[in-house]
Order: structure tokens, then sequence, then C-alpha cells
């Protein structure tokens, strides 16, 4: 078999890196960090790099070398991953990418899902490529969303339609392919996904993906930010804001790691008092930083539910490819990780690259065959082209109905699409996707205004008056529920 790469993917506080110092050690590996936080020096703590004393003389690459002032793109990802990867194979070595930032491990796998050209490259001046570069990057961070989404539907029509007009993250990401490339981000993705299969996968792939289940990682993933508090997380949160400047993007970078925001409310409470020249150990505090690592520990666990969503949603498709290979641990119990993480990798990853028989994938343990199954179409490009957004014309029609009785009257200057400032007239209830549209059907709200729809239909003006003696009477009864069937809950 031609060389090729294991890759070790996973939620956080898994144990990708555990088994991925195992799997270089078996092997004769070396680690490449695959996280796009712990690419920068320092912050140990906050990013969850494993202490070197731990790795066991294992070589780690692409890790602890980058300026919190600096950014780490994919495109850079993949151009040094790659690098290290041709020089390991040189060495008659195994290389291990391991990391949560799925998407930097499958633009590093495949040439479809990633941009792999830059626009003006020997072309423009270095000079010029920086000038035109600092352009961009200001009309995107100084422009308001709308004004972005305007450029986009004037640009890539496609993706705009795809994109909700209030989603900055995404509108932004396809603005900056087009001002990268020069290209459509949607006209690219036809282009990449035109590639065969064996021209899409850039080596032999072993993949294993260390799963828990959800219940027992959360509890992990809350004693975790426990022993981050008590192990010196506050004194790296505290090194990083003497770091902000004005221009400091909190959406970016290093500042993107989860526990710098949380606690920003506690810290600023803090200078403050220490500013005033006033207690910091007071109990307001205690309970104000109590409430910032409980919100830590939540946005932690969404984090790891997102990690499983992109797994399923985004990586597995692409592994219905015969020569990509991804197997599932099963890493719920600490007690049993040799038995069935551990060793069972080690197993697995031997074969693959000796070209032996390999076990059935989806038989491996008790949650292979549920998760592993693929969740999304392969076919982003028809996806892409079907991708239509939908307006709820009941939902629509009985909100601004419910306005109009209950919105404060118009005064003789007012615009006929707002009541009052306080009361803005409902936009159209805009639906994007069919995934979302079929969610939106079955949703209470829908149903309610249906349902409420019908009786007006059915009982014209009456409506509101039956409406209201049903409220009276419910709410004499004790039966009404908090949810009420008219606006507002107002009569």
């Amino acid at each position: 078999m031609d060389p090729g790469v294991i890759a070790v993917i996973g939620t956080t506080g898994v144990g990708k890196s555990n088994l991925s110092i195992q799997l270089a050690k078996e092997l004769n590996g070396e680690a490449i960090n695959g996280d796009a936080l712990q690419v920068y020096k320092g912050l140990d703590i906050i990013t969850n790099k494993m202490p070197v004393d731990e790795r066991e003389g294992v070589v780690h690459h692409l890790m602890d070398f980058l300026p919190m002032d600096q950014e780490y793109s994919v495109l850079d990802f993949k151009a040094d991953a790659l690098r290290l990867i041709e020089k390991i194979h040189e060495r008659k070595h195994m290389p291990v990418v391991v990391g949560g930032t799925h998407y930097y491990i499958q633009s590093l796998l495949w040439r479809d899902t990633l941009l792999d050209t830059k626009k003006n490259v020997g072309t423009l001046s270095e000079t010029q490529q920086q000038e035109e570069s600092d352009a961009n990057e200001k009309f995107l961070r100084d422009s308001d969303t709308a004004t972005l989404y305007k450029k986009l539907q004037e640009v890539d029509p496609i993706m705009a339609n795809k994109w909700h007009e209030n989603d900055r993250r995404k509108i932004t990401r396809s603005l900056q392919v087009f001002f990268e490339t020069g290209e459509c981000q949607s006209d690219l993705i036809k282009k990449q996904h035109a590639l065969s299969d064996n021209e899409r996968l850039r080596m032999p792939t072993c993949i294993f993906w260390v799963y828990s289940a959800p219940d027992i990682l959360n509890a992990r993933l809350d004693a975790r930010v426990d022993a981050m508090v008590k192990g010196g997380l506050f004194g790296e949160i505290q090194g990083m804001r003497k770091s902000v400047g004005p221009n400091t993007d909190y959406e970016r970078g290093i500042w993107q790691a989860i526990g710098y925001k949380e606690f920003d409310q506690y810290f600023t409470a803090v200078e403050e008092a220490v500013k005033n020249n006033q207690p910091t150990d007071t109990e307001e505090l205690e309970k104000l930083k109590s409430e910032c690592t409980e919100t830590m520990k939540t946005r932690t666990r969404q984090y790891a539910k997102r990690q499983v969503l992109w797994i399923r949603n985004k990586l597995l498709p692409l592994c219905r490819e015969k020569e990509v290979k991804i197997y599932l641990l099963d890493a719920t119990s600490l007690d049993t990780w040799k038995e069935n993480v551990g060793n069972v990798a080690v197993k697995i990853a031997k074969g693959f690259f000796a070209g032996e028989d390999l076990p059935n994938a989806e038989d491996l343990n008790q949650y292979a065959k549920e998760m592993l199954a693929a969740q999304r179409d392969l076919d982003a490009v028809s996806a892409l082209e079907s991708w239509e957004k939908k307006e709820c014309e009941i939902c629509t029609s009985m909100q601004r109905i419910m306005h109009e009785k209950y919105a404060p009257p118009l005064s003789s200057d007012s615009t006929p699409t707002t009541a009052s400032e306080d009361v803005p007239f409902p936009p159209p209830v805009i639906i994007h996707g069919p995934t979302s549209w079929e969610q939106h059907l079955r949703s209470k709200m829908h149903r309610k205004m249906r349902t409420n729809k019908a009786e007006m239909e059915r009982d014209g003006s009456n409506w509101w008056y039956f409406k209201a003696q049903e409220y009276k009477k419910r709410k004499r009864e004790g039966t009404l529920n908090q949810e009420v069937e008219v606006v507002g809950g107002v009569l």
C-alpha cells in the first residue's frame, strides 16, 4: 500500500491525544496537531494541550508555535501539514493527524473540501496583494451584516440564497472565498466535486473516531472545566486581556477559545473593583464567577455536540468512498480504555497498512452502527442547486393579522412597514432549506398558527370574541397554559 496517514478525530475531552500517542508509539509515528487553537504559543490550559511530559517522547508538529496576535487559516494548515507528511514519509514514519478541528482534517484528506488556489498569485506584487487583502478585510470587518449580504447577492447569489441574511459568519466566509480566489464559492464547489473518487482522496487513510456516550462525556467535560479553573485558567485569561487591541476580532484566532468570552463579565467586574479600590473577594463576585463557570461548561458541552454533528453530516458522507476506513471506538468507560480503544485501534491500523482483511466497522461496538450511518447525501452540488428558502404564508399572515389587532396605531408620519419604534412590523417567516422546512411544519408554533387560521376563517370576526372568552374561562379555572393561543397573551 502507498504511504498513508492515520487520523484521530472526536469531540473535545474524549481522549484523542492519548490514542494518537499510543498509535504513534506502536507504528513508529509522529503526531501532527489538527486543532486550530493548539497552534498558539503558551495558553496550554485554555487550549487543552497535552503536557509535554505526558507525550511519551512522541514528536508533535504544528503545535505551540504561533504568536497570539496572528491568525492561522485552514489553508495554512493544509499546506504545512502536507509538507510535514511528505517529510515524515521520507523518514519511513507514520503521520498521525489528531485534533477536533474537523474541517482542518477534512481539508487535508480530501481535495474537494477546500479551495486550493488563490487569486492573482504571480500577477500582483506582494505589496499590491497585501493592500488588496487589507481593503477586503476592512470591508468585511467594518460593514454591517445587511451590506455584506447585499454584496454576496451580487457576487454569488447561489450562496446568498443558502445563508440566512443575518448569519454574518457564513456570509463573511463566502465573501472571503470570493476575495481570495476571484471565484464564487458555489462555482468552486461544483468544480471540486467534479473530481473522480481516486482524485479526491489524497492518500490512503484510516480514521479513528473516539466516541463517548453524551451523558458520560458531559460529566467529564464539566469536571475538566473545574480542573482548568483550579489549574491556572484565570492567569491565561488575564494575560490574553492585556493583549486586547482596538481591532481585536473575538470571532477569529485564539479569541474563539471557550473560556475567554465566557469569563469576560467576571473579569470586567474584578477590574472595575480594583480600579475603585474595592475588594475582589465579595460574595457578589464569587456568585458571578460561579455563573461564568457554568456558562463555560454549557458552551463546552454545546461545542462537543456540534463536533459530533460535523462528523456525521460532513465527514461520514465522504467516507462512503471505498478507500476511506473510519472506525468508531467506544471511549465511554475509562476502565475499559485499553481494551475498547487503544488495543483495537493499534490492531486495525496495523492491519490496514498491511493490506489485511479488516473487521466490519459497524459491528465494532454498540454505538458504531447508529453513529456511522451517514446523515446527508454526498452530492453536495445537487443539494446546493436545489436549496431554497420558503416563506410560511400561514405564520406570516397570522403574525401580521395579530400585529394589526394589538400594535399601537400608526402615526401620521410612520412608514407602512412600522407600527412604532417599540413594535416593529413582523417580517415574513422565512425557512431555510428542506430539513428546516420539515421541522417548521412539525413545530408547535406552526401548528398553533394553522389552527388559529382555520378557526378564524370559520368564525370570521367572532373569532376574537371566542378566543377572549376561552382565555377568561381557562384563567378562572386555573387551566391556562403559559403558551396562550392569542398574540402575546394580551386578551
